[in-house]
């Protein structure tokens, strides 16, 4: 069921979801440079006009958004955070090389960004404010600069498990990197031919995949059974992330790729597993 449809000419492309706990639904508009809620009005995270290409979301335990921010000038680029209602700050900043994309937390308040132009993983520790090289791999680069797909490397990125879990768009992979004391371990492919964007687990452990340019939803268990989800039959229009929620998954569409230009946020109604994971504790 197709719950909010957006206006893709004003740049309205949802690229990544996050639910806070009060049942808030909270969207990254991707070039019109706002963070979309279901309860209010659409929040603008850089004041004034600077290039800023909004990506990853996340929160932490005090349900304070993070947004991850894309941008030629260097005051912008990096991981802004949303003190109050319309009132966001940069919490970590970023080289304007990086190509931000997923971010997600630690347990010990660790802050990863994908960035998926150099296919690299950044990192900012408790009480730093940059985000620096925590992983350069042959994993997690891009294939080539020729189109969306294979010019995007390492996505999305999620901790599951004691490990840093990525999908690589262009590799049609989803990783999973050990975390050694901090430092980066084994990387281990997981799954091929998968050309996901982000994703998410459930308490069981299954995964659930948004297969941007398939306009599918693909779930995993943890046996490996695989099953696909929904289509664009069910408004999937370049599937871009996911959240788990009690009865089911909610999902963005950013409309970008193919000529539809439908973006959306898309409710699968399914059995899922207790979505209430652990949140990490507050980075400072």
């Amino acid at each position: 069921m197709i719950l909010k449809t957006f206006d893709h000419g004003a740049g309205e492309m949802p690229e990544n979801v996050v639910v806070l706990a009060d049942g808030t639904i909270c969207a990254t508009l991707l070039l019109a440079g706002t963070v979309w809620f279901s309860s209010g009005e659409p929040e603008r995270v850089v004041p004034g006009p600077a290039d800023a290409i909004l990506v990853g979301l996340a929160s932490d335990t005090e349900d304070r958004l993070y947004a991850a921010v894309r941008s030629t000038d260097g005051t912008v680029t990096g991981i802004w955070r949303r003190e109050a209602p319309h009132r966001w700050v940069r919490f970590a900043a970023a080289e304007t090389r990086a190509g931000l994309n997923g971010i997600t937390f630690a347990d010990d308040g660790t802050l990863f960004g994908a960035d998926s132009v150099n296919g690299e993983i950044l990192s900012c520790p408790p009480g730093d404010d940059t985000l620096r090289l925590w992983l350069a791999d042959d994993h997690l680069t891009p294939v080539s600069p020729d189109d969306p797909v294979s010019s995007t490397g390492v996505n999305g990125l999620k901790l599951w498990d004691g490990a840093l879990w990525a999908t690589n768009t262009a590799q049609g992979t989803v990783l999973r990197i050990g975390i050694d004391d901090g430092r980066p371990g084994e990387v281990k492919q997981m799954h091929t031919g998968i050309p996901a964007d982000d994703f998410a687990f459930d308490s069981s452990g299954t995964l659930y995949l948004a297969v941007h340019p398939r306009d599918t939803v693909l779930r995993i268990t943890p046996n490996g059974a695989m099953t696909i989800l929904a289509t664009e039959a069910d408004g999937l229009d370049g599937p871009s992330a996911i959240a788990v929620i009690d009865d089911g998954l909610l999902v963005t569409s950013l409309g970008m790729l193919g000529r539809r230009h439908k973006p959306n946020l898309v409710h699968l109604s399914l059995d899922v597993a207790d979505p209430a994971l652990p949140r990490p504790r507050m980075p400072r």
